[in-house]
């Protein structure tokens, strides 16, 4: 595992968080984690496949998502920071396959690490193998906490309402900076491209946005009214 970066790690993985360098590097090690490589396109995980690793993503863009019974990909999210984690509320649940797939939107570094290292302590029963054992435990709640934000979304009644709650959710100092190009936005909203564009286009000709990109200027806060 010479060839991981980490400071990657250590500085962007929140499984990690409060253990120093040697430990992270101890720990990886000890876990018997492996490094795999994904072409782009390529598939990392099927609907079906038994979990068997918490996987980080270290380089890389991976998309999360799903068939409709009509045949159409519903994205449920998307990873490209790395020190990114996904898959592992799979992972720690009884009996349960994925529910959905996961594939290399970019080419992928991603370290796995095994469930079973996540399930108890140690045997020495160490500090830091117990600080990775609750930092997961954040991480789990923050990922429940992120799957209801999007129930919120498409429990709205218009696109018009879901793309508000949804710059809503991104909104910094009145600036919008959306994860997601905009055939990713539309299978995020289970809506279709033309659809989102031409929403976007007549929100930002009533004057309430103003679109450059991935990111989107907030002009009138009443906007939000819509949501509310």
């Amino acid at each position: 595992m010479t060839d991981i970066d980490l400071n990657i790690l250590l500085e962007n993985c929140r499984l990690f968080n409060n253990i120093s360098i040697d430990n992270v590097k101890s720990l990886i090690t000890c876990s018997k984690a492996i490094l795999k490589k994904y072409k782009k396109g390529s598939t990392i995980f099927s609907q079906g496949d038994e979990p068997e690793f918490i996987n980080i993503l270290l380089k890389g863009k991976v998309i999360i998502a799903n068939n409709t019974v009509n045949g159409n990909q519903n994205i449920i999210s998307m990873f490209d920071n790395a020190g990114d984690m996904f898959g592992e509320v799979f992972l720690f649940s009884f009996n349960r396959l994925y529910e959905n797939f996961a594939y290399a939107e970019k080419d992928c570094d991603i370290l796995c690490i095994p469930k079973r290292f996540l399930y108890s302590p140690c045997n020495n029963s160490c500090q830091k193998h117990n600080q990775v054992i609750a930092n997961m435990l954040c991480i789990l709640a923050d990922k429940a906490y992120f799957l209801n934000q999007r129930v919120q979304i498409l429990s709205c009644n218009s696109l018009r309402a879901k793309l508000i709650k949804l710059i809503f959710q991104y909104t910094n100092d009145d600036i919008a900076k959306i994860p997601f190009g905009r055939e990713q936005l539309a299978a995020f909203l289970g809506s279709t491209r033309p659809s989102v564009s031409r929403e976007l286009m007549k929100m930002q000709a009533d004057g309430l946005i103003e679109i450059k990109k991935n990111n989107i200027k907030i002009l009138d806060l009443n906007i939000f009214d819509e949501i509310n």
